[in-house]
């Protein structure tokens, strides 16, 4: 008897340790629904304007603390949830989770809705993978960028055959140019090298400062005097006419006024005051935030004028700075 105890004893701390796992479970598939929620509800206010924070990814991640995947996870599933509703619903109603739900979102619509979210209900997540990829095979390979050793890093991604064919093709013509076989690396390295040179706004500005200095030493002089303008003649050292030019409101048409003195007529901004932004900038959002860090993303930047233009703010490099879409935004809204 006293054994049967010992037994009993010990099968009621198992059912207690299940019973307590089952509620953190419970508890786990509730707090995804709160944090959805929250989330959701952040998104729609735009909350993390007001904690100078650019997106709801960084605010997940930095705020809330969330790692990247389940933050990833949770915006991904809120934003297919506008789309598709009775996504939200189902995992509101303990239908599906929010791991299972981002796995369909790049499948489901309002057409397919009841399909896919009853084979998440009814089905583990590898098989709801499988069928996911045989809807659609890109969604099976995610991009990813990760080290392999030290200095060397393997990038994973899904193209298309039209794609494949057109790399294909440049590796050829590269590989005929260089008298060798180029490899993918180097064939992907060139383009990129040569898209950036072309694009890179500090690239364009440092070419663009070279062409004015190599003008500048050729004629003797910076530039010659506009239509509309009063000037004092001046001879540099190789014969050319140079100019003081001062402008004249009364002759000068309203262009050219705008271009001498930055006024409101125009809200094109020269290209000497971007190519000194790129340059003092590097191209890239400026902004600061309390914490002192520099968001430093070079992705849809834009140009703010510090002193608003519709104030009569002027294009000079001094009155801008570069900021990306997002604290462009909090900019103004400030």
């Amino acid at each position: 008897m006293p054994g049967l105890k010992l037994i009993t004893d010990k099968a009621n701390s198992y059912w207690a340790i299940h019973d307590r796992a089952m509620m953190a479970a419970s508890n786990l598939k509730r707090s995804e629904i709160e944090m959805l929620d929250a989330l959701i509800a952040v998104e729609s206010r735009q909350v993390y304007y007001q904690m100078e924070i650019k997106d709801l990814f960084q605010y997940c991640t930095e705020m809330l603390g969330l790692s990247r995947h389940a933050s990833y996870n949770f915006i991904t599933v809120m934003n297919k949830s506008k789309e598709v509703p009775a996504l939200l619903a189902a995992i509101r109603d303990g239908s599906t989770t929010v791991s299972k739900a981002r796995k369909i979102c790049s499948v489901i619509n309002e057409k397919n809705s009841k399909e896919w979210i009853g084979l998440t209900r009814e089905c583990s997540s590898r098989i709801v993978e499988r069928a996911v990829a045989m809807a659609n095979p890109r969604a099976a390979v995610h991009e990813s960028m990760k080290y392999v050793s030290a200095d060397v890093l393997e990038l994973k991604f899904a193209v298309s055959e039209e794609w494949s064919e057109l790399l294909n093709d440049v590796k050829d013509l590269m590989s005929q140019k260089e008298r060798r076989a180029v490899s993918t690396e180097e064939s992907l390295f060139l383009l990129m090298s040569e898209f950036k040179l072309k694009h890179d706004p500090v690239l364009k500005a440092e070419r663009a400062q070279a062409r004015n200095a190599g003008r500048t030493l050729k004629t003797g002089c910076a530039k010659t005097a506009p239509i509309g303008s009063t000037n004092d003649q001046t001879t540099a050292s190789n014969g050319s006419t140079c100019y003081s030019s001062t402008v004249d409101a009364t002759s000068a048409t309203p262009a050219v006024v705008s271009y001498l003195v930055g006024t409101k007529i125009n809200r094109y901004i020269p290209a000497a005051s971007r190519h000194k932004l790129s340059l003092r900038d590097s191209g890239k959002c400026r902004f600061v935030d309390r914490h002192g860090k520099r968001c430093n993303s070079g992705r849809w930047v834009q140009k703010h004028h510090v002193h608003h233009f519709a104030e009569g703010g002027s294009h000079d490099a001094e009155n801008l700075e570069t900021l990306c879409w997002a604290h462009h935004v909090m900019k103004h809204r400030n």
